[in-house]
Order: structure tokens, then C-alpha cells, then sequence
């Protein structure tokens, strides 16, 4: 059953759009953020580490794929963010405390409506792609292999929502952080 589920997984990485599957990460993390929080109302701190560290490889995920070259100070910013948001998940981690997951879940939460913004446009979809592993395998995404294939991480998938165009200059710099390019 495992291994179909990895399978699945893999191929769901595979297939999903580069938008979209930034957005999976913003909503995986988002997820073990808030499974984390009722974990500690039960007082299962063992799943809440779990869950927590989770949030944590995500969040790491998303701060290795941001290109700085080419995002300069966007991606530099969102980098800040994420180290502050790892930083925070530390903490609740350490002292049980719901408020600073609500904290970095509303962070998070308020990137990933951003690009929800975005990404749903056709040209969004070209612009706002992650860095790929490398440059003989351009369709694929810098997603850490054993990231997309680790059973932990049953990420939902994105709805598409209708969104109008967003700005140019906006769609540019949110793509730049990413390493595309419109």
C-alpha cells in the first residue's frame, strides 16, 4: 500500500503544473500546521513534533527553491520570511504554543493567496515555475527527490480558481523569485 501511494505521489508531482505544485507546498505546510495545533490540545506531543517538523521541511523545500539571482530582492525577502516562519516552528515546537503556529500559519497562509492571484492565469503558469534540478531535465522541478517520493507528505491538490490577470510587473517579480522568467 505504501509503495502505491508513493507511486501515486510521484506521479502527482509529475504531472501537476509548477503553480500548482507550489501551492501544494504552501497548503501541505499549512496542513501539518494545524493538524501540529490540535496535537497539542490532545497533548500528543510526540505526532505534534512530527507534524511540526514536517511544516519545517516544507518551508526548507520552498526557501531552496527560490532562485535569488534572479528574484534578487523578492526572493531575498521571501527567504527572511521562511527562516523566520522555521525559527517560529522551532519555538512551538519547544513550548507547546499554538499562537506562534497560528502566527506562521497566517504568514503562510498569505503568501500562498498571493500567488493564488497569479497562478491560475495562463501566463502565470509559464512564469512561476520552480528551478529546475537541472538544465537536461527542464520539465522537472526542484523538488528534493526524497521530498516527492516520502509517503509523509500527501500533499492536496490546488483547486483551480478564476482569477483575473494580475498585474505584469507583479507576475514578473513573483516569477523571478521562483527562477522563471516571463
Amino acid at each position: 500500500m505504501q509503495k502505491a501511494a508513493q507511486a501515486y505521489l510521484s506521479t502527482q508531482v509529475h504531472t501537476t503544473s509548477k503553480g500548482e505544485l507550489l501551492l501544494m507546498l504552501y497548503d501541505a505546510a499549512i496542513k501539518f500546521m494545524k493538524q501540529a495545533k490540535v496535537k497539542i490540545d490532545e497533548r500528543d506531543y510526540a505526532a505534534k513534533g512530527i507534524l511540526i517538523s514536517k511544516a519545517i521541511e516544507v518551508i526548507s523545500e520552498l526557501t531552496s527553491s527560490l532562485n535569488k539571482e534572479k528574484g534578487g530582492e523578492l526572493a531575498e525577502n521571501l527567504s527572511q520570511l521562511y527562516i523566520f516562519c522555521n525559527t517560529r516552528l522551532l519555538q512551538a515546537n519547544l513550548k507547546m504554543d499554538t499562537e506562534k503556529l497560528d502566527e506562521v500559519i497566517k504568514i503562510i497562509d498569505g503568501i500562498a493567496s498571493a500567488y493564488r492571484e497569479i497562478i491560475p492565469t495562463e501566463e502565470a503558469q509559464a512564469a512561476v515555475p520552480l528551478q529546475t534540478t537541472a538544465s537536461a531535465n527542464a520539465g522537472s522541478v526542484n523538488v528534493n527527490r526524497s521530498f516527492a517520493n516520502d509517503s509523509r507528505f500527501s500533499m492536496p491538490q490546488a483547486a483551480p480558481q478564476n482569477m483575473p490577470a494580475p498585474n505584469s510587473m507583479r507576475l514578473k517579480k513573483a516569477a523571478n523569485a521562483y527562477g522563471g522568467g516571463a
